[in-house]
């Protein structure tokens, strides 16, 4: 019987970020389709910011345009919401919602970024496009020197545009992840001890501190 690979919380949201941008990276577009070709217009986006020389002394510039390029790609309020729970989302009042959906945006954007930026050589293979009503899966593989990493981007539409609001990597989600740590948190303190840890990993992640995902 095959073992199911255990990816821990940190060793996701890596991938994850990996996933989403592959720095320097060949596309290899099998069946693409309009949302997967949305996705890969990001990456190109972002592997022409990384490789520009006019960034190579410009590191806040940067980090900025970077930001530009992958926020209109999430939903923000809907990964928050999932990962948060849709018990502890609705016992929050709009006011709290408002301030986790802000913090949690921000960790994610400087989580990623701080990744991004020293990350290089990765092939994407783009795989199937399923689209069931308001919600889509696009099938990637990041082709690495030693191994692959299967990725399936879910993607919702709650409009015009398809926004990711959630990444299986090698079948563990990252929004169950953040939702079994927010969770303990709550749990064992409270909401606002939840959003004081987040606002600190901000403020660390900001100051150039430990670049890790746990709180």
């Amino acid at each position: 019987m095959m073992r199911r690979k255990h990816i821990s919380l940190k060793t996701t949201i890596g991938l994850t970020a990996l996933c989403i941008l592959m720095l320097t990276s060949n596309a290899v577009t099998v069946h693409a389709n309009a949302i997967s070709n949305e996705l890969k217009s990001t990456i190109d986006n972002v592997i022409e910011v990384v490789t520009d020389p006019a960034y190579s002394s410009n590191n806040n510039g940067q980090r900025q345009k970077l930001r530009d390029i992958i926020n209109p790609m999430f939903n923000y309020q809907e990964m928050g919401k999932r990962a948060l729970g849709k018990k502890d989302w609705l016992s929050r009042s709009n006011e709290e919602r408002k301030e986790f959906i802000d913090l949690f945006g921000k960790l994610l954007e400087n989580s990623y970024a701080s990744k991004i930026e020293s990350y290089q050589d990765e092939t994407i293979e783009y795989g199937d496009e399923v689209v069931k009503g308001k919600y889509a899966m696009v099938k990637t593989k990041i082709i690495r020197k030693d191994d692959s990493i299967n990725v399936d981007y879910k993607l919702i539409n709650r409009g015009k545009d398809w926004r990711v609001y959630d990444f299986v990597i090698e079948d563990v989600s990252m929004i169950r992840n953040y939702r079994s740590q927010f969770s303990k948190i709550i749990r064992k303190d409270s909401f606002q001890v939840l959003l004081n840890k987040m606002s600190k990993k901000l403020g660390d992640l900001e100051n150039g501190g430990k670049k890790n995902d746990d709180l």
